[in-house]
């Protein structure tokens, strides 16, 4: 048998903020059963699918950026592949794109580099611009966190690759990326925490994941059309 993997991006949507990236496993291990795809087990006393997803996300975020690898035991066209779990999903957790990636590339979690993210305030737009612009022209910002027994310190601004401000009704929208690889994960929160005390976003959207995606494999997919 000929094993295949394909890199699914998906969408986790409002009516589902609230379920752990545990459910979001199962619901994923259901929709797959039943689109009777050809799934690669583990082994052992109690086999799963093969899945990889990235890092989880926070529960009562929304996304429409996630990523999940599935591994098969036989060889599916892409086409197929998208069809037979488009018609198991629903908007809520929602196929949005599908591309085949080598058995050999790493699983996205350890690939992951940054997230993106956008988030509302109700601050006023030109206190947000002024706050934002002095964030970004530091060359550093220590910053402690604290979470029950656990604390963290790092450099913030090293964490921010950048952020903007944008005006809408009521407030502002920030947008940014922040850190997520194996060393440090940054969470949108901390901004909110640091450049404006007391404030909090009623909704954080994860916009989209950048993973490190360079490997042997795809430069044989980029010059030859299919992995070697």
């Amino acid at each position: 048998m000929a094993q295949q993997r394909f890199r699914v991006w998906f969408r986790k949507g409002e009516r589902v903020r609230y379920i752990s990236h545990l459910d979001v496993l199962r619901a994923w291990e259901r929709s797959l059963r039943r689109a009777e795809l050809p799934l690669a087990y583990s082994q052992g006393f109690t086999p799963h699918p093969k899945l990889a997803f990235a890092s989880p996300l926070p529960l009562g975020f929304v996304s429409d950026a996630e990523v999940m690898d599935v591994t098969l035991d036989e060889r599916v066209e892409l086409s197929e592949f998208v069809e037979r779990l488009a018609a198991q999903t629903t908007e809520d957790l929602a196929v949005l794109t599908v591309e085949e990636v080598a058995l050999t590339a790493p699983a996205p979690q350890a690939a992951m580099l940054w997230c993106d993210y956008r988030l509302s305030l109700a601050v006023a737009p030109s206190e947000a611009q002024e706050a934002v612009t002095s964030f970004n022209a530091l060359e550093s910002m220590p910053f402690r966190e604290d979470r029950g027994e656990r604390v963290r310190e790092y450099d913030l601004r090293k964490a921010c690759a950048w952020l903007r401000a944008t005006p809408v009704d009521g407030g502002v929208q920030l947008d940014m990326r922040l850190r997520s690889d194996q060393e440090l994960t940054a969470r949108p929160e901390a901004i909110v925490a640091a450049l404006f005390p007391g404030q909090t976003a009623p909704l954080i959207a994860r916009t989209n994941i950048v993973l490190d995606e360079r490997s042997v494999a795809r430069e044989l997919w980029r010059r030859t059309g299919q992995y070697q």
